[in-house]
């Protein structure tokens, strides 16, 4: 190698240290009060809450199907039964996590959670393919309303209990 391309890699290497040096700040470890304080202001997230709101949307989809299909009864099993296959594999799901809550060795709890969503996938997939089966004359509209609905109320509920917990933080200062 000749002493020019010497110069420039040795260069190039100044111009990197250097913006490490300055974009990164010193790592220190925090203290129990900062980690107490970060846990105050992150909400906890309740898997039965989502669970409870997602039956209760299913019901409510239930009752509007029932309302607006004419009074069909199998309007009604096809959206209880799209609702339901999103809220008994998340069941399943909450149950196996609430068990891995005392699990002492991150493997194991990283293990325990891939578990039971695979499980939960299991399940799930199961119950849709298991459809046309179960629910007599399925109600393909109803079926897919509940069940995209009861999904999306994941994100709907996990919102509305952050916001709620931050209210009430801030109502109590």
């Amino acid at each position: 190698m000749n002493s020019s391309a010497l110069d420039d890699s040795r260069k190039i290497e100044e111009v990197f240290e250097d913006s490490n040096e300055d974009s990164e700040p010193p790592i220190r470890p925090w203290t129990r009060d900062e980690v107490a304080a970060l846990k105050a202001r992150q909400p906890v997230v309740s898997l039965w809450r989502v669970l409870g709101i997602q039956v209760l949307a299913g019901v409510l989809l239930a009752l509007v199907s029932w309302w607006l299909g004419g009074y069909r009864s199998n309007v009604v099993w096809s959206a209880l039964y799209g609702a339901a296959c999103v809220v008994v594999p998340g069941a399943l799901f909450a149950y196996g996590m609430g068990r891995q809550v005392s699990a002492i060795n991150p493997g194991v709890a990283v293990f325990g959670f891939m578990l039971w969503e695979f499980v939960k996938i299991g399940v799930a997939v199961i119950m849709l393919v298991a459809a046309i089966k179960v629910v007599p004359q399925l109600s393909w509209p109803a079926f897919l309303v509940a069940l995209v609905v009861c999904i999306k109320l994941n994100w709907l509920a996990l919102f509305m209990q952050g916001r709620v917990k931050k209210n009430v933080a801030s109502d109590n200062r």
